[in-house]
């Protein structure tokens, strides 16, 4: 699975910067094509054109704006096959699939707590809108000892002093997230994943200071405080929650296929 390579290269190529919708999208985009290359039931809607994906969609709940970073379901009229061989990016007529994603980059104790109210927000507005729709969330942990911002001067540098246990205490908050297999298991995500860079951002701040550090390339965390394989929070645990949860819930086809 490609997706937190393709995300660590986003930040390579990219950097960060936090009123930009830049990194969210490109996670989405990555774990589509994981669901694309290792998801057989969505792979085959998606190619026959009977799912349609859109990044930053809003639809109303109950009367308020409920945001989805990525949205997945059926056109509103007929199969639209996509052009490139994966999936047609056009506006959902109903919701089957909606992921969020969020990203902790630094001031860890501020912002954490923050974040950790929209995603479940989110499960809720989720299973609100139809108990059947899949809720994913994705969040990314910065473990880097320092991190520059864009919000910030080009001289105020951010120093994790502690960030071996920031960097754990976060993953481990975000742990809380609940999981459900069936609606009958009450509130929860389908599926989640933590991953954990180490990034620096340094190289988007156009005029360092005299003896600020040099800028290190950005990397994905595998050890310790990451997820590791077979935890219920690593990315492919995640593909695959999602993937059994799509055939059990959307794989019917589309009746109009069938007639």
């Amino acid at each position: 699975m490609k997706a937190l390579e393709a995300f660590v290269r986003h930040l390579a190529e990219n950097n960060y910067h936090p009123r930009s919708d830049a990194h969210s999208n490109a996670v989405c985009l990555a774990i589509v094509d994981d669901l694309l290359a290792h998801c057989p039931a969505f792979a085959e809607r998606a190619q026959a054109g009977e799912i349609v994906a859109k990044l930053n969609h809003t639809v109303k709940v109950h009367y308020q704006d409920w945001n989805i970073d990525l949205a997945v379901g059926p056109p509103p009229g007929s199969p639209i096959p996509p052009s490139n061989g994966s999936i047609t990016f056009e506006t959902p007529a109903t919701i089957e699939l909606a992921l969020e994603a969020k990203a902790i980059m630094t001031e860890h104790g501020k912002a954490r707590r923050n974040r950790l109210r929209d995603p479940q927000a989110f499960h809720g507005y989720a299973h609100s809108y139809n108990e059947k729709t899949i809720a994913v969330g994705t969040v990314a942990v910065n473990v880097s000892r320092v991190f520059w911002s864009p919000t910030r001067s080009t001289d105020d540098i951010t120093e994790h002093a502690k960030i071996e246990t920031l960097g754990k205490s976060t993953v481990e908050l975000f742990r809380g997230l609940p999981l459900r297999h069936t609606p009958a298991e009450g509130p929860g995500f389908e599926a989640v994943s933590l991953l954990v860079v180490d990034f620096d951002n340094l190289r988007k701040n156009p005029a360092p200071p005299y003896g600020a550090p040099r800028p290190q390339d950005p990397k994905l965390v595998t050890g310790t405080p990451a997820p590791q394989t077979g935890d219920p929070m690593h990315h492919a645990t995640m593909i695959h929650r999602i993937c059994a949860a799509y055939e059990d819930r959307w794989q019917q086809r589309n009746p109009r296929r069938s007639a």
